[in-house]
Protein backbone atom coordinates (compact mmCIF):
# COMPACT_ATOMS: atom_id res chain seq x y z
CA UNK A 1 0.00 0.00 0.00
CA UNK A 2 1.36 3.42 -0.99
CA UNK A 3 2.01 6.08 1.62
CA UNK A 4 -0.60 8.37 0.06
CA UNK A 5 -3.23 5.66 0.31
CA UNK A 6 -2.26 4.91 3.91
CA UNK A 7 -2.50 8.60 4.76
CA UNK A 8 -5.95 8.89 3.14
CA UNK A 9 -7.20 5.83 4.99
CA UNK A 10 -5.79 7.17 8.26
CA UNK A 11 -7.56 10.51 7.72
CA UNK A 12 -10.80 8.71 6.88
CA UNK A 13 -10.70 6.72 10.14
CA UNK A 14 -9.87 9.81 12.18
CA UNK A 15 -12.65 11.82 10.52
CA UNK A 16 -15.12 8.99 11.09
CA UNK A 17 -14.27 8.97 14.80
CA UNK A 18 -14.84 12.74 14.99
CA UNK A 19 -18.09 12.57 13.02
CA UNK A 20 -19.39 9.81 15.28
CA UNK A 21 -18.41 11.85 18.34
CA UNK A 22 -20.22 14.85 16.86
CA UNK A 23 -23.38 12.81 16.32
CA UNK A 24 -23.31 11.41 19.87
CA UNK A 25 -22.86 14.91 21.32
CA UNK A 26 -25.64 16.32 19.13
CA UNK A 27 -28.08 13.54 20.01
CA UNK A 28 -27.34 12.87 23.68
CA UNK A 29 -24.98 15.54 25.00
CA UNK A 30 -21.32 15.64 25.93
CA UNK A 31 -21.66 13.35 28.95
CA UNK A 32 -22.82 10.55 26.66
CA UNK A 33 -19.54 10.57 24.76
CA UNK A 34 -17.02 7.92 25.75
CA UNK A 35 -14.40 5.80 24.01
CA UNK A 36 -16.44 2.73 24.88
CA UNK A 37 -19.53 4.09 23.15
CA UNK A 38 -17.50 5.20 20.13
CA UNK A 39 -16.00 1.76 19.68
CA UNK A 40 -19.38 0.09 20.11
CA UNK A 41 -21.16 2.27 17.55
CA UNK A 42 -18.31 2.19 15.05
CA UNK A 43 -17.54 -1.50 15.60
CA UNK A 44 -13.89 -0.62 16.15
CA UNK A 45 -11.53 -1.94 18.77
CA UNK A 46 -10.56 0.49 21.52
CA UNK A 47 -7.00 0.21 20.24
CA UNK A 48 -7.98 1.88 16.96
CA UNK A 49 -9.56 4.85 18.73
CA UNK A 50 -6.60 5.18 21.10
CA UNK A 51 -4.26 5.11 18.11
CA UNK A 52 -5.71 8.46 17.03
CA UNK A 53 -6.75 9.99 20.36
CA UNK A 54 -5.35 9.57 23.86
CA UNK A 55 -8.73 9.91 25.56
CA UNK A 56 -12.18 11.51 25.40
CA UNK A 57 -10.74 14.89 26.36
CA UNK A 58 -8.46 14.92 23.33
CA UNK A 59 -11.41 14.07 21.08
CA UNK A 60 -13.33 16.99 22.56
CA UNK A 61 -10.35 19.30 22.17
CA UNK A 62 -9.94 18.34 18.52
CA UNK A 63 -13.67 18.62 17.92
CA UNK A 64 -13.79 22.09 19.48
CA UNK A 65 -10.69 23.30 17.62
CA UNK A 66 -11.87 22.07 14.24
CA UNK A 67 -15.39 23.30 14.93
CA UNK A 68 -14.12 26.81 15.59
CA UNK A 69 -11.96 26.67 12.49
CA UNK A 70 -15.02 25.81 10.40
CA UNK A 71 -16.80 28.85 11.89
CA UNK A 72 -13.85 31.22 11.52
CA UNK A 73 -13.59 30.55 7.80
CA UNK A 74 -16.69 32.71 7.40
CA UNK A 75 -14.96 35.69 9.03
CA UNK A 76 -13.17 37.67 6.39
CA UNK A 77 -9.76 38.88 7.58
CA UNK A 78 -9.55 42.64 8.06
CA UNK A 79 -6.90 44.46 6.09
CA UNK A 80 -4.54 46.98 7.70
CA UNK A 81 -6.68 49.83 6.33
CA UNK A 82 -9.97 48.47 7.65
CA UNK A 83 -11.53 50.76 10.25
CA UNK A 84 -12.03 49.12 13.69
CA UNK A 85 -15.81 49.61 13.59
CA UNK A 86 -16.05 47.92 10.19
CA UNK A 87 -13.75 45.15 11.39
CA UNK A 88 -16.00 44.55 14.39
CA UNK A 89 -19.06 44.55 12.15
CA UNK A 90 -17.55 41.95 9.81
CA UNK A 91 -16.31 39.77 12.67
CA UNK A 92 -19.65 39.61 14.50
CA UNK A 93 -21.65 38.96 11.33
CA UNK A 94 -19.17 36.37 10.07
CA UNK A 95 -19.15 34.54 13.40
CA UNK A 96 -22.96 34.38 13.58
CA UNK A 97 -23.25 33.19 9.98
CA UNK A 98 -20.57 30.57 10.59
CA UNK A 99 -22.31 29.20 13.69
CA UNK A 100 -25.64 29.01 11.87
CA UNK A 101 -24.01 26.59 9.43
CA UNK A 102 -23.06 24.19 12.26
CA UNK A 103 -26.05 24.63 14.57
CA UNK A 104 -26.65 21.45 16.54
CA UNK A 105 -23.13 20.68 17.70
CA UNK A 106 -22.52 24.32 18.62
CA UNK A 107 -25.71 24.46 20.65
CA UNK A 108 -24.96 21.24 22.51
CA UNK A 109 -21.40 22.26 23.35
CA UNK A 110 -22.08 25.86 24.29
CA UNK A 111 -24.94 24.88 26.61
CA UNK A 112 -22.96 22.10 28.26
CA UNK A 113 -22.03 22.45 31.93
CA UNK A 114 -19.45 19.67 31.68
CA UNK A 115 -16.17 20.84 33.27
CA UNK A 116 -14.28 19.34 30.34
CA UNK A 117 -16.23 21.39 27.81
CA UNK A 118 -16.17 24.54 29.95
CA UNK A 119 -12.40 24.33 29.78
CA UNK A 120 -12.80 25.28 26.11
CA UNK A 121 -15.95 27.41 26.14
CA UNK A 122 -15.92 29.51 29.33
CA UNK A 123 -15.52 33.22 28.63
CA UNK A 124 -16.75 35.12 31.69
CA UNK A 125 -13.98 34.48 34.21
CA UNK A 126 -11.01 36.78 34.74
CA UNK A 127 -8.31 36.11 32.17
CA UNK A 128 -10.62 34.25 29.77
CA UNK A 129 -10.40 36.92 27.07
CA UNK A 130 -6.64 36.47 26.79
CA UNK A 131 -7.02 32.69 26.48
CA UNK A 132 -9.60 32.65 23.66
CA UNK A 133 -8.23 33.65 20.23
CA UNK A 134 -11.57 34.99 18.97
CA UNK A 135 -12.05 37.13 22.06
CA UNK A 136 -8.45 38.34 21.95
CA UNK A 137 -8.98 39.45 18.35
CA UNK A 138 -12.12 41.33 19.36
CA UNK A 139 -10.21 42.96 22.22
CA UNK A 140 -7.53 44.10 19.77
CA UNK A 141 -10.19 45.61 17.52
CA UNK A 142 -11.70 47.57 20.41
CA UNK A 143 -8.26 48.73 21.51
CA UNK A 144 -7.57 49.95 17.95
CA UNK A 145 -10.92 51.76 17.95
CA UNK A 146 -10.07 53.52 21.21
CA UNK A 147 -6.66 54.54 19.87
CA UNK A 148 -8.32 55.95 16.73
CA UNK A 149 -10.83 57.91 18.78
CA UNK A 150 -13.77 55.89 17.40
CA UNK A 151 -14.58 54.16 20.69
CA UNK A 152 -14.81 55.43 24.25
CA UNK A 153 -12.01 54.24 26.59
CA UNK A 154 -13.32 51.30 28.61
CA UNK A 155 -12.46 48.13 30.50
CA UNK A 156 -11.70 46.15 27.35
CA UNK A 157 -11.85 42.55 28.69
CA UNK A 158 -15.19 43.13 30.42
CA UNK A 159 -16.56 44.89 27.34
CA UNK A 160 -15.54 41.95 25.15
CA UNK A 161 -17.26 39.52 27.53
CA UNK A 162 -20.49 41.54 27.43
CA UNK A 163 -20.43 41.83 23.63
CA UNK A 164 -19.81 38.08 23.30
CA UNK A 165 -22.67 37.35 25.72
CA UNK A 166 -25.04 39.54 23.70
CA UNK A 167 -24.05 37.80 20.46
CA UNK A 168 -24.41 34.42 22.15
CA UNK A 169 -27.94 35.31 23.27
CA UNK A 170 -29.04 36.21 19.74
CA UNK A 171 -27.34 33.11 18.36
CA UNK A 172 -29.16 30.83 20.75
CA UNK A 173 -32.54 32.33 19.83
CA UNK A 174 -31.76 31.98 16.12
CA UNK A 175 -30.74 28.35 16.65
CA UNK A 176 -33.91 27.60 18.63
CA UNK A 177 -36.27 29.62 16.43
CA UNK A 178 -34.92 28.15 13.22
CA UNK A 179 -37.91 29.21 11.13
CA UNK A 180 -36.89 32.90 11.14
CA UNK A 181 -36.69 34.19 7.56
CA UNK A 182 -33.34 35.20 6.07
CA UNK A 183 -34.56 38.80 5.85
CA UNK A 184 -35.56 38.93 9.50
CA UNK A 185 -32.36 37.19 10.60
CA UNK A 186 -30.26 39.73 8.72
CA UNK A 187 -32.27 42.58 10.23
CA UNK A 188 -31.74 41.23 13.75
CA UNK A 189 -28.01 40.78 13.23
CA UNK A 190 -27.64 44.27 11.76
CA UNK A 191 -29.54 45.82 14.64
CA UNK A 192 -27.49 44.02 17.25
CA UNK A 193 -24.27 45.18 15.62
CA UNK A 194 -25.54 48.76 15.52
CA UNK A 195 -26.39 48.62 19.24
CA UNK A 196 -22.95 47.21 20.05
CA UNK A 197 -21.24 49.97 18.07
CA UNK A 198 -23.49 52.63 19.61
CA UNK A 199 -22.43 51.44 23.05
CA UNK A 200 -18.75 51.68 22.09
CA UNK A 201 -18.81 55.09 20.43
CA UNK A 202 -18.29 58.39 22.30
Amino acid sequence: MSRDRQRRQSEEVRNRILETAKRIISEDGVDALSVRRLTREMEYSTGIVYHYFENKEQILECFMREGYQSILQYIEPSGPNCAPDESLRATVRGFIEGVLRTPEAYKMLMLSTSPQVLGFTSVLGEGCVEKRPTLSALASTIEAGISAGLFTPCDIPTTVQIIWSAVFGLLMRLLIENDVTDRQRSRLIDRQIELILKGLRP
